[in-house]
């Protein structure tokens, strides 16, 4: 499967255009394509490949190729995500050069493909908020099955609504059912996705800076006393 989540920032010199504190490109604040858009181009690897494998689940073996930016961030990313038992393997793009589908309507095509040896199923819009899928079968004559799936809107609230609400829920279901954390999307998934974006991120070079990565607590911290 190959899946990208990118955006056009690209100014005529190369340059991108954003200040270099803007919150994209400060390593400080967490920034770069991989951390902020290429979750979503991950995160669909890791639905189907890896969360949706029966029993014991197989790790997968990452390798990556990555653009730095002169701020030290990454400014175009791109990763295997390697399943060797599975015989699979996921290709995840993220960038801040080139925007997915051209327009952002997906005008030149879907930016999410999941094939098989059976057909392929096309996503179609946002990797974070997709309205719709496809399913070409190999056998199906050429014919093209279209799924809508429309966001439920809020019309008391000018309409808002973009899927949110659903994580929202999971959420309060586990509090009330006194959790600690998701059947549907467990901790060790969780951190089993960040390893594979550490590992993408360590291979091309980005390094965040410590106060920002360690899990110690530290109330006189930099973030703590920065915004107080």
């Amino acid at each position: 499967m190959a899946t990208d989540n990118s955006f056009n920032k690209d100014k005529p010199n190369g340059e991108l255009d954003w200040d270099d504190s803007h919150r994209m490109l400060n390593l400080d604040l967490g920034g770069g394509a991989m951390l902020d858009l290429g979750i979503y181009s991950l995160a669909w690897i890791m639905q189907i490949l890896y969360h949706l494998q029966p029993g014991e689940k197989e790790t997968p073996c990452v390798v990556a190729a990555i653009d730095k930016y002169h701020t030290g961030i990454d400014e175009m990313a791109s990763f295997v995500v390697h399943f060797s038992k599975l015989k699979a393997m996921g290709i995840g793009m993220t960038g801040f050069h080139v925007t997915s589908g051209v327009d952002y309507e997906f005008t030149a095509g879907p930016a999410i493909r999941i094939q098989g040896s059976a057909g392929e199923i096309q996503i179609l819009g946002p990797a974070f908020k997709p309205h719709a899928f496809r399913v070409i079968k190999a056998d199906g004559g050429g014919r093209v099955e279209t799924v809508n799936c429309p966001f439920p809107k809020d019309s008391k609230r000018d309409g808002w609504g973009h899927g949110m609400y659903w994580e929202a829920d999971e959420c309060a279901r586990c509090i009330r059912e006194k959790k600690i954390e998701s059947d549907v999307l467990p901790l060790d998934e969780s951190l089993l996705i960040l390893e594979v974006m550490e590992s993408a991120l360590g291979q091309g070079g980005v390094k965040y800076p410590e106060h920002i990565t360690s899990d110690i607590y530290d109330p006189d911290g930099s973030l703590i006393t920065q915004n107080s």
